[in-house]
């Protein structure tokens, strides 16, 4: 079967972001009161950029946006494949060294960052040639497990806090450039919504029940997340580069002295499920463009150019600027919101001239 469930699909999502929660918050940002509310009005932007593609919904539906597109135009399927082959590999390349440049902060200096790459994209590009049921229910998978560990780490940090409640203030030097570098932050991570508009043909439910539990979901973990471990560290969460990873660290028990193997077994297992999905995209995307083209030849050569851009530029010792670099929002609003739009116009256009045709016939 290769359908997605609306849960499957939003585990798919959740994944991903979740990735991006365990990693940092944005140095531009004071305090994680102010992201708190900056992941709010992200999700509220979120839900409005989702429009265009409920009302293109149909069309999507037929095949997928790269089938609407050809309907269209066939020259309007080339474009559409071109920018999400290339959204796609930047979000792969975000992604990949992401999670290569926070690895040093878990393993030992001295292992060679090729490994990483090689190691996730292998694990990605695997799961990435499934069909969408298996990730989606792979996701589902995962997704469990990282409440499991978040619901250990919780129950074992119970009591041991730096400084409760005092740690959630806004005390600031600017309140509405925090508020609103957090907004872009959440943007930014939230460019695994790309996978509703590209997996929507996959989907038993509707497209905006799937939004809404999606978008419901996430606002309440990273409420929930940011909140404990703000209760448990303090301002110390925005100065660590793995603050979940510092956390499970801080917890214990008696049989378990740290959670830091839990850590990193569940971020590279999201990480997987997010390069997986983003692969599977990928392959479809450049086979809109090339149609001839292979499917497990697409998946493997798009994926290895995202691992090729990111460990020439870790090689160069500079992604911790890349990885803080919150520019990459614009890129993840036109993702969801930019294709979807130009469906639905051109959809509307075609209808209108239709119509106009027909009227004119009934006057001759």
């Amino acid at each position: 079967m290769n359908k997605l469930s609306l849960y499957q699909l939003a585990a798919v999502m959740l994944c991903g972001h979740a990735f991006s929660l365990m990693t940092f918050f944005p140095y531009t940002c004071d305090n994680p009161a102010e992201y708190m509310i900056g992941a709010a009005i992200a999700v509220l932007i979120e839900g409005a950029l989702l429009l265009p593609l409920f009302f293109a919904g149909d069309a999507v539906r037929q095949g997928g946006v790269f089938a609407a597109a050809e309907r269209l135009s066939p020259v309007l399927r080339v474009i559409v494949g071109v920018f999400y082959t290339a959204v796609l590999i930047f979000f792969c390349f975000r992604v990949i060294g992401n999670f290569t440049y926070f690895l040093d902060g878990i393993i030992p200096r001295g292992f060679m960052r090729w490994t990483a790459v090689c190691g996730i994209c292998a694990a990605g590009v695997y799961l990435g040639l499934m069909k969408p049921s298996v990730i989606g229910k792979t996701a589902g998978v995962m997704f469990f497990l990282f409440l499991v560990f978040c619901a250990l780490v919780v129950l074992c940090s119970l009591g041991r806090h730096y400084t409760g409640s005092l740690a959630f203030h806004l005390a600031s030097r600017n309140i509405g450039s925090g508020i609103a570098e957090s907004v872009k932050c959440e943007l930014l991570r939230g460019m695994d919504l790309v996978f509703l508009v590209l997996f929507l043909p996959c989907l038993k439910q509707s497209a905006a029940k799937t939004a809404a539990v999606f978008l419901s979901a996430k606002l309440v973990f990273v409420w929930l997340c940011i909140g404990f471990v703000t209760w448990v560290l303090g301002d110390y969460v925005m100065l660590a580069k793995l603050p979940f990873s510092a956390m499970a660290s801080y917890s214990s028990t008696a049989m378990i002295e740290r959670f830091d193997a839990a850590f990193m077994a569940v971020w590279v297992t999201l990480a997987v499920v997010r390069l997986g999905a983003a692969f599977h995209c990928l392959g479809e995307s450049i086979r809109a463009v090339i149609k001839p083209l292979p499917k497990g030849f697409a998946v493997i050569s798009t994926a290895a150019v995202s691992a090729g851009l990111a460990l020439f530029r870790l090689s160069r010792f500079e992604w911790e600027k890349e990885a803080y670099d919150m520019s990459g929002w614009a890129v993840s609003v036109s993702a969801v919101a930019l294709v979807p739009l130009v469906l639905a116009a051109g959809r509307l256009i075609k209808k209108r001239r239709e119509h106009s045709g027909e009227d004119i016939g009934a006057e001759v």
